[in-house]
């Protein structure tokens, strides 16, 4: 195992007072953008906070950046060799005193009310146990260029989680309590690149979570981020933790002998191929992942008890989108005919189900 140090900013630390959040920051060789990723936290409206950076073994000046900053409220955790990201925030997750954890990535920004406003909604929102927010994209050289916003309401996030990571990393804040329930970050190395979407929708399958609709952080797009470097290992890790989410549902299945890895991977290539592509599944495989699809969405509102009308929006959205999914393959495909005529007729089930679930929902509406 690999030795460890401690260090703490040569101002003592303010006495006994324990912290309402804790920040964690795991950062290896982030010489480039680490020093704003700091200040950025520094400089928050809200005060009474810890800030644990673990240096994952830099071999850069990532030790002597660390070293300038002389503030109370930071503490650094050091590895003497790399250990990755999951091993080296569950070091600092192991030291943190707050009620609550924020996470931030050591080439991300926080926006200076972000701290004030999730502790604020988590406070008044007992029954959400994570908050995250919608993002400001910037460039390597820090120029805002897009918003990126991802679904908000819990079911929606739930939903999602089943084949991605629908909440940004870099800008959860999570109840304390939550975190060491569910264990913190996985050790697999097979999830290493994938260790946020496997953590968060650990999180995501027991508890309530919510994305709040205006940006809280800046994420920093770039080369060298990791998601970019090791893609392939990134999209393996992804259909592992998928597998393994989509599987929480099958006892709910009525076939739960079914060859559940051969309908999730259709199901993927039938959501995730890109619209300029298509499937490289066979034709078989992709229509029965819509079918699953479409099986699967009725079995999840039930886990999650969802009724009627909440669900209908989730449900009118996703069999609309389905519909013109399944209908776009029958024109652009190359497939045989019978199998085009297949998933012609279930697009047109798709939007027959939309149409039914818009009722509903216009139903709900009213009766509110």
């Amino acid at each position: 195992m690999a030795s460890a140090s401690s260090t703490t900013s040569n101002l003592s630390r303010e006495s006994h007072t324990t912290p309402a959040i804790s920040v964690l920051m795991a950062t290896y060789n982030g010489e480039r953008f680490l020093r704003p990723a700091i200040e950025s936290i520094l400089n928050q409206t809200f005060t009474n906070f810890e800030l644990i950076i673990i240096d994952d073994g830099s071999t850069d000046n990532t030790p002597r950046i660390l070293s300038e900053f002389n503030d109370t409220r930071l503490t650094v955790l050091t590895n003497q060799q790399n250990l990755g990201i999951a091993a080296a925030t569950n070091r600092g997750l192991a030291a943190t005193r707050g009620e609550y954890i924020a996470l931030q990535d050591h080439d991300d920004i926080s926006l200076p009310h972000r701290l004030q406003t999730q502790l604020n909604f988590l406070n008044t929102h007992p029954e959400i146990a994570l908050v995250g927010s919608a993002t400001e994209l910037i460039d390597e050289n820090g120029i805002a260029y897009d918003n990126y916003r991802e679904p908000e309401n819990d079911i929606e996030l739930k939903w999602e989680a089943l084949f991605r990571c629908p909440i940004s990393h870099t800008s959860v804040m999570v109840r304390r309590r939550v975190m060491s329930e569910i264990g913190g970050y996985s050790p697999d190395p097979a999830l290493k690149v994938a260790s946020d979407y496997d953590l968060l929708s650990r999180i995501l399958m027991r508890h309530r979570a919510v994305n709040l609709t205006r940006p809280l952080v800046k994420w920093r797009r770039h080369p060298g981020a990791s998601m970019n470097t090791n893609e392939p290992q990134l999209q393996r890790g992804i259909e592992s933790v998928s597998l393994r989410n989509l599987g929480v549902l099958r006892n709910g299945c009525s076939d739960r002998d079914a060859d559940w890895e051969y309908l999730c991977l259709g199901s993927r290539a039938f959501l995730c191929t890109p619209a300029d592509l298509l499937p490289v599944l066979l034709p078989e495989q992709v229509i029965c992942g819509l079918r699953f699809l479409r099986g699967i969405q009725k079995i999840f509102c039930q886990t999650y008890d969802c009724s009627q009308s909440a669900a209908a929006p989730l449900r009118r959205r996703l069999s609309w989108t389905w519909g013109k999914h399944a209908v776009a393959l029958a024109v652009r495909s190359h497939w045989d005919w019978r199998s085009r005529a297949r998933i012609s007729v279930l697009g047109i089930r798709c939007f027959l189900s939309a149409a039914w679930w818009s009722t509903v929902e216009v139903g709900g509406r009213e009766q509110r």
